[in-house]
């Protein structure tokens, strides 16, 4: 028995000897390498509320109104995705994301009186007013995505259209320092990133698909855990 934990120490010695300096060493020798090596990964942490995947538009004023969504980028509201009449109470579900609104006294275009216009919105929206000179759209933008680095190096963050399967064309790009954070206000609702080590050629260290809009995204170090776990892989 006292033979079997002798062992188990020295295994676990070997371990730590190999944890601090092989696998340090490894990555000096290996860094520069344009592919992943083993070890050579980092730690990527996803988190989000749990936030519906339809917004509700919801008529809280005391009249019947016509609503009107267009895309966020679509500033003097050209080309409309969709329009609701809704009745005082009324309510209806679109898919959530970043948009502009008008609301008209529902008529015969283009006889139509705009009651109330917003700015991009990405949340629930109520529109509200007593009569027709009163009406109010409320909402809010789609919380951002944040990318933090918290590895003890500098890294790249590229980001992909969902449908970029090949991860080919990236939307934007990012080198972000140590313990810095990054926010991106342009995110789809979902969408691919990879992370890299920026060099001559970026090594790639992480790749990550369908992420949902609004994530708080944290690239760590892998653990003294995942690295013991690497040995055995």
């Amino acid at each position: 028995m006292k033979k079997v934990i002798v062992y188990l120490v020295v295994i676990f010695v070997i371990l730590l000897a190999i944890y601090f300096l092989g696998s340090g060493l490894l990555s000096r020798l290996t860094r520069d390498l344009p592919f992943p090596t083993k070890g050579d990964q980092v730690r990527v942490e996803i988190n989000r509320a749990d936030i519906p995947k339809n917004m509700t538009i919801t008529n809280s004023s005391k009249i019947k109104v016509k609503v009107y969504v267009y895309n966020a980028n679509d500033s003097v509201r050209l080309i409309a995705r969709k329009e609701w009449v809704l009745n005082r109470g009324r309510s209806t579900e679109y898919p959530r994301d970043n948009y502009r609104f008008k609301v008209v006294d529902p008529g015969l275009p283009p006889f139509e009186s705009i009651l109330a216009e917003s700015g991009i919105v990405g949340s629930d929206v109520e529109i509200t007013g007593d009569n027709k000179k009163h009406i109010k759209i409320s909402g809010q933008r789609k919380k951002n995505v944040t990318f933090t680095n918290k590895t003890s190096e500098n890294l790249k963050i590229c980001v992909y259209n969902p449908d970029d399967w090949l991860r080919a064309i990236a939307l934007k790009c990012w080198v972000i320092d140590q313990d810095r954070t990054v926010e991106w206000n342009e995110a789809p609702r979902e969408f691919h990133f990879k992370v890299f080590r920026p060099q001559f050629l970026d090594k790639p260290l992480s790749t990550q698909t369908n992420v949902l809009d609004q994530s708080d995204i944290v690239i760590k170090p892998r653990g003294f855990w995942d690295r013991i776990k690497s040995l055995f892989s």
